[in-house]
């Protein structure tokens, strides 16, 4: 690693103008030393091609190294960057370019374009010069953007490896909940021997295998999570409140007549589609909700659960979570929490 760079970066810090500075001044003051001091001849144009035609258009910058490319856009730095995302995706695409950079000298977005997803599946590492370690911060220039390292391929497997780390780790953090639910709706039969024996720990008496599972089927559903985007919006009624066990038992409803969250999703789905393919959750539920009353009307199905919602509308509320990971469902991020959409409106 360069100790020019970390000194570079270092001073960068102390340069309180740097918001002042023009998409120009960005380029010739920052990101040309950069490139320099990561091994870029940027007097070169055969390794660095500024204003690069791509089309009609052009980008920024375009790195060349042993036929590896890397796209380079620059801004001025009181331009939000996510506002060009599209444009920066559509540029290397044209010329199947695998590592673009969108930046505006202080903040640099790093993106492996040729993965699967959106932008946030694309995004594998964020510098912040600014607010960033210097000595991480020009480990990370050097790993992704040294001409080395552009050229000998190590930049993507380095990209790779971070973006496929990230999925993972997303992966993890997603399914956890699910274990969770399966251990507490299934009465898995770890849960069930724990809850027996501190059951005759504190009493004395050892519960029957039969009496433990009535009680997770009683009360389990009072533990299930829901998925996060509901229970953000769930947070934001001051009403809603955890509720409390209750000595009162429910009366249990018959297996027979019980309506699993797989058999809600293509009814979630024909509605939607019968709205133009997107509606609102709660039209969503009420039309679910009158489809199914006479079993939903069931005292069952009406006691509140996690997060002191009917039982009903929680199924629901997971329905709509298991046909999003399968992408039969998705929320638009322009409308917010509030809106289904199905992905695909020919699709049942």
């Amino acid at each position: 690693m360069s100790d020019q760079l970390i000194i570079f970066i270092q001073r960068l810090k102390t340069k309180r103008v740097l918001q002042t500075y023009t998409e120009d001044a960005v380029k010739q003051t920052i990101i040309l030393p950069i490139l320099h001091m990561l091994g870029w001849d940027t007097y070169n144009v055969e390794e660095v091609f500024p204003e690069f035609h791509v089309e009609s258009r052009r980008v920024d910058y375009c790195l060349r190294a042993n036929n590896a490319k890397v796209f380079i856009e620059a801004k001025k730095p009181s331009e939000e960057l996510d506002r060009h995302q599209k444009q920066l995706l559509e540029y290397a695409f044209s010329e199947g370019v695998k590592l673009a950079v969108l930046t505006n000298g202080v903040s640099w977005s790093f993106y492996l374009l040729l993965k699967e997803g959106n932008w946030q599946n694309r995004l594998f590492y964020t510098i912040d010069i600014i607010e960033q370690d210097s000595n991480e911060v020009a480990s990370r220039f050097s790993g992704y953007l040294s001409k080395s390292n552009v050229s000998s391929g190590a930049a993507l497997k380095n990209a790779e490896s971070i973006l496929e780390g990230k999925r993972r780790e997303e992966i993890i953090e997603e399914t956890i909940p699910d274990a969770w639910n399966k251990i507490i709706s299934d009465a898995d039969s770890l849960l069930v021997d724990l809850i027996a024996e501190l059951t005759e720990k504190l009493s004395g008496f050892k519960p029957t295998t039969d009496k433990v599972k009535k009680f997770l089927e009683q009360y389990g559903d009072r533990f299930l999570l829901l998925p996060e985007d509901e229970t953000e919006e769930l947070e934001e009624q001051p009403n809603i409140v955890l509720p409390r066990l209750r000595n009162i038992l429910t009366t249990p409803i018959q297996d027979s007549n019980k309506i699993s969250q797989d058999d809600l999703i293509p009814h979630i789905i024909k509605i939607l589609q019968k709205y133009g393919g997107r509606a609102e959750k709660k039209k969503v539920e009420m039309e679910i909700y009158q489809m199914f009353k006479s079993t939903f009307d069931h005292p069952w199905y009406q006691e509140l659960v996690s997060y002191g919602i009917p039982r009903w509308k929680h199924n629901i509320a997971w329905a709509k979570e298991r046909a999003k990971r399968r992408n039969l469902i998705k929320i638009p991020s322009e409308s917010g929490r509030g809106i289904w959409e199905v992905t695909d409106p020919e699709k049942e």
